[in-house]
């Protein structure tokens, strides 16, 4: 079976679809990657196809970082103004990488955009969600409120938070994929209760730990969880700064935002060092899209271009972070507890299930982030020995799991209907 995996997220998203990628083309199926030509080298070398898109989402971000401060209102004027152009790009570059697919391997959101596409393709669409996302009338949308206890109404609450976000989804994508319809297929524009029907009868694996999300009872066999994909540098090797930071004294604390650019790195960067200093700490700075580092800095702190999660977290005592699902699963898997400091998106649910599963702090807000809350939550993490008791346990079960067969059984299992 010839499959595409559409990808048009960061560096975080694409690495478990790879991971999966690479099995599925094992077991016989002809497997292309749909993403940004900077991955292309990197997925190539894993002798699995790929269709590089010529727009890359993460480049406009970076260049509109101001929108991610804003509101919810402010972030979808972008999305309409600056990325439309972007999407209607992408979708016509998906449009012909998919002419000889049977299947496309993408995000829930993605359909928003690819709806059209897969019907004139005739493409079966399956999904691989990183956060709980499937509809269930026993949890709300993980980015919305929960009902409290004795909420008469509790059921019809949660249900209509997921329709809620699907009309938010279908909206955002609106303008791009009305384009793509009426200019470019000859089609009218489609309806909203049309997307809701594929949604439900599209397979969903969500690929996250049992252990950390316990899948819904009200879910049909069409939604299943996994374990995570974790994909693993195994060859990759330190550099020596780096080595001999981690060997002069107690291990640090990792503080790092990953994809989360930043508009004043420098303000940032010494925001976390006085913190780090408060607390009479060690710290590993990731340099990442923030663009953290200043040209002075202290001698109990590294500022690091890049090492795999895999390596470098067993190392640290704890780890401060935006909440990015593949971080915080790594951060799970290594057995440290962690501080979210949260941005957008999914990173307010990872950092309120850090909470409640009792491995680390409540979470930080980005907007809200000072010196003092921060050395404050340092102190905490390395001081509490309840959540390094209860982070090692978590980690013992999550290292137990096969998250990659568990989601290649069930995609195999699609495939074959």
């Amino acid at each position: 079976m010839h499959i595409s995996i559409f990808v048009y997220g960061t560096w975080g998203d694409i690495r478990p679809h790879v991971v999966l990628a690479v099995e599925l083309q094992k077991m016989g199926h002809k497997v292309q990657v749909i993403a940004s030509s900077v991955y292309e080298k990197w997925v190539r070398e894993r002798n699995l196809g790929f269709y590089p898109l010529t727009t890359d989402v993460n480049i406009i971000t970076k260049e509109n970082v101001s929108a991610m401060d804003m509101g919810i209102i402010g972030q979808l004027k972008v999305v309409k103004n600056v990325l439309k152009p972007a999407f209607v790009q992408m979708g016509l570059e998906v449009l012909e990488a998919t002419r000889e697919s049977d299947v496309v391997i993408t995000v829930e959101f993605g359909l928003g955009l690819l709806f059209d596409i897969l019907k004139v393709n005739n493409l079966r669409a399956i999904l691989i969600n990183p956060a709980p996302l499937n509809p269930s009338t026993e949890v709300a949308f993980l980015a919305m409120p929960t009902a409290r206890r004795g909420f008469p109404f509790r059921k019809l609450y949660n249900r209509f938070t997921y329709n809620m976000i699907q009309r938010l989804q279908w909206s955002v994508m609106g303008g791009a994929r009305n384009e793509i319809a009426t200019k470019h297929l000859g089609l009218s524009k489609s309806k909203i209760g049309d997307f809701q029907v594929l949604l439900a009868h599209s397979p969903a694996l969500t690929t996250v730990s049992k252990h950390v999300f316990q899948r819904p009872s009200d879910w049909s066999e069409l939604y299943q969880v996994t374990g995570y994909l974790f994909d693993d540098d195994s060859a990759w090797t330190p550099p020596q700064d780096l080595s001999d930071f981690l060997a002069s004294g107690e291990a640090p604390v990792y503080i790092g935002f990953g994809s989360m650019p930043d508009s004043t790195p420098q303000k940032t960067t010494q925001t976390i060092i006085e913190a780090v200093q408060r607390a009479g700490k060690r710290a590993v700075i990731l340099k990442g899209w923030a663009g953290l580092g200043l040209d002075n800095i202290p001698e109990n702190v590294h500022i690091l271009k890049y090492a795999p999660h895999s390596w470098l977290f067993p190392k640290m005592v704890a780890l401060i972070h935006h909440g990015g699902a593949g971080t915080t699963a790594s951060g799970f898997r290594a057995g440290i507890p962690m501080t979210i400091v949260p941005r957008n998106a999914d990173q307010p649910y990872w950092g309120k299930r850090v909470k409640e599963l009792g491995v680390g702090t409540a979470p930080i807000p980005r907007k809200k982030l000072t010196a003092e809350n921060l050395s404050d939550a340092i102190n905490t993490l390395t001081e509490n020995h309840e959540f390094h008791k209860n982070a090692q346990a978590l980690a013992q079960k999550i290292q137990q799991e096969d998250g990659l067969s568990e989601a290649v059984k069930w995609m195999q299992h699609y495939l074959a209907q």
